[in-house]
């Protein structure tokens, strides 16, 4: 695919220019704006629908929900160009980024404002990292979407997969080649994604919390969305995501040694994820 034509990069340009004049008129007053929506975050693991879940909010004429904009001190998101040139802001402190870029003024018609964080982003064991969880933690009236899927197994595969491709978010219709999925592997990812899940229940057990299960979200789309809408407040507006769900596969012809797994996880509390 070509570059894009002048045209489109000027006119990018001038839109991102407008959205910028307009914030900068909010923040002083000078255009209507509030900031008296519902705060949310969504909080969970890579290829759990999260992409699926927060585009389809975002789709919602009073939703304005962000990715991951908060990885680690040298991600700055510069593709979000509503965030202006903020990279010294959010190196130097990430607290006052989030509370006047992201959840700053916006105009009276937005309802609720989010963004969408991993377990393992802002590492805890950093001082940025932690600044950042402790200001989340620290928000009584934020409401907290967290994403989890039941098989955890699918998870790793689809993890491994992307990474073998480079191709996170799938719009191929090519199908993968199988992986390969070391069983001490397996057991790591399994404990570790089950103790992340365990502390998220803890962190935000003051907070209201809607838990989002990816099997249940993929299997029916419009009534789950209609329950978070709800959940964040906000009028029942049918939405979609844009992208269409792959046709499904077997674990068997996914995964090249699949058998075994199954047989060494055979009488371990992860049995059921090798069930089709």
């Amino acid at each position: 695919m070509g570059q894009p034509s002048l045209r489109k990069r000027l006119t990018r340009t001038t839109m991102r220019a407008g959205h910028t004049l307009r914030h900068r008129a909010m923040d002083a007053g000078l255009l209507p704006g509030h900031t008296d929506y519902v705060r949310f975050v969504c909080v969970g693991y890579a290829r759990t629908g999260s992409t699926l879940l927060m585009r389809s909010l975002n789709n919602h004429s009073r939703i304005v929900g962000f990715g991951e904009i908060v990885k680690n001190v040298d991600r700055y998101p510069h593709h979000y160009h509503e965030l202006e040139n903020s990279a010294a802001l959010f190196e130097r402190d990430p607290v006052a980024f989030l509370r006047t870029k992201v959840f700053r003024a916006y105009p009276p018609a937005v309802a609720a404002v989010g963004f969408k964080i991993f377990y393992h982003h802002a590492p805890r064991d950093t001082a940025w990292g932690r600044q950042v969880w402790d200001y989340l933690l620290e928000q009584p009236e934020l409401r907290v979407l967290h994403l989890r899927r039941r098989n955890v197994l699918k998870t790793l595969l689809s993890e491994k997969q992307a990474g073998e491709t480079e191709e996170w978010i799938k719009y191929s219709n090519g199908q993968d080649k199988p992986v390969h999925i070391a069983p001490d592997e397996a057991a790591a990812f399994f404990a570790r994604l089950a103790a992340w899940e365990a502390e998220v229940e803890t962190l935000f057990a003051a907070q209201p919390r809607c838990e989002i299960v990816y099997e249940q979200l993929t299997r029916d789309l419009p009534g789950e969305l209609a329950r978070i809408q709800h959940f964040l407040g906000v009028p029942h507006e049918p939405v979609s995501p844009g992208t269409e769900k792959r046709p499904r596969r077997t674990l068997a012809a996914q995964i090249d040694n699949y058998a075994e797994l199954k047989e060494q996880f055979r009488a371990t509390p992860w049995a059921d994820y090798f069930t089709e």
